[in-house]
């Protein structure tokens, strides 16, 4: 072990003038090098990323130690990168499930910051959860659907429920399970990792949470762990993603006298709650015969990044008030983009309404 972990540190002092990637990529298509590819790909690697693979190689080997000076280096002045835009006056919430520590995050000139953390408990069993009674916690973006009451002793206060398998478990990741909530406990020393899949808080830091909590509006993102990036970083991924949103939404208005840019903004992989890419295309042609004109308000934007690396890669999740209007039909809904990129493309991977 200590001579794999001292030959893979030498590899991470090789400097090249290679295109820069990210350790995300290379471990998300890991089986596809040859072992000189692989080689060369951590060598190209920019120094912020050869460091979280140090840090990884560190904690596999046991260096504690090692690993808290390196975590300080990496992450020191970095922004918690899950939370990508909110509206003013509306926290998000972060749930990290391996240290169970529960924060608020709000923005500040564009930015986000943590402004309270709560200790909370979460499944028995680590990793997402994968069906119906494993004992683990989602992980993903999901939201509070309403405050309930009137529950047995072991709920506590109350409980939110989240919209647990939304329309990305379901249709793509296959998932299943329900009942997947933020709720109390009126037992104050219940153990840690000691719930079927919920997210369980005291009931005095249940109380303080409610007050900030908005249903179908604040994001609850669950990770095992915060993502974290540079100012310039996450100031530059912020804006390619609204870019892109802004993009979809003028693109939508000018379906009537050609749809094209507006289906180009959709993955071959999309779904909704009827079926697939192709289902979608034939009902939006259809209905666009009928357009003379559409009109689009996008109000209360909020934006999210998954923790995971899934096999499309990051998951994004923006949520909106969205005003519909045109010649022949009006609305308003509260509407969700699961939104992914492919290549160097971002492209929407699943819609629906919440």
């Amino acid at each position: 072990m200590r001579v794999l972990i001292f030959v893979l540190m030498i590899l991470l002092t090789i400097i090249t003038n290679s295109p820069a990637r990210t350790l995300e990529e290379i471990i998300a298509n890991i089986g596809s090098y040859t072992p000189e590819e692989l080689q060369q790909a951590i060598n190209s690697l920019p120094q912020q990323e050869k460091l979280k693979l140090q840090l990884l190689l560190l904690t596999y080997a046991g260096e504690n130690k090692k690993v808290k000076e390196l975590l300080k280096k990496l992450y020191s002045g970095k922004l918690v990168s899950n939370v990508i835009l909110l509206p003013k006056n509306l926290p998000a919430i972060v749930v990290d499930k391996t240290n169970e520590i529960l924060y608020v995050v709000r923005m500040d000139r564009g930015v986000p910051y943590i402004v309270r953390k709560f200790p909370c408990i979460t499944g028995k069993r680590p990793g997402d959860k994968l069906e119906e009674g494993d004992q683990r916690t989602p992980e993903g973006i999901y939201f509070p659907m309403y405050w309930k009451t009137n529950l047995p002793p072991i709920y506590g206060l109350g409980a939110f429920p989240l919209n647990y398998p939304n329309l990305l478990d379901r249709k793509i990741l296959k998932r299943n399970g329900h009942g997947i909530w933020i709720h109390g406990t009126d037992n104050p020393n219940r153990p840690p990792h000691s719930t079927n899949g919920c997210i369980v808080l005291k009931n005095e830091y249940l109380k303080e949470l409610k007050r900030l909590i908005v249903p179908r509006r604040t994001p609850v993102i669950i990770v095992s762990h915060l993502s974290y990036a540079s100012k310039n970083e996450f100031l530059s991924e912020q804006k390619s993603l609204i870019d892109f949103v802004l993009h979809w939404k003028r693109a939508w208005e000018e379906t009537p006298v050609n749809i094209k840019p507006y289906l180009n903004c959709y993955s071959n992989s999309f779904v909704w709650e009827r079926g697939n890419y192709n289902q979608w295309v034939s009902y939006k042609k259809e209905v666009t015969k009928y357009k003379k004109w559409i009109k689009i308000k996008l109000e209360d934007l909020t934006a999210a990044k998954d923790g995971r690396i899934l096999k499309f890669g990051n998951l994004y999740v923006v949520r909106m008030r969205l005003i519909y209007r045109s010649n022949n039909y009006n609305s308003i809904t509260n509407k969700i983009l699961y939104i992914i990129k492919e290549g160097k493309q971002w492209k929407i991977l699943g819609e629906e309404n919440l």
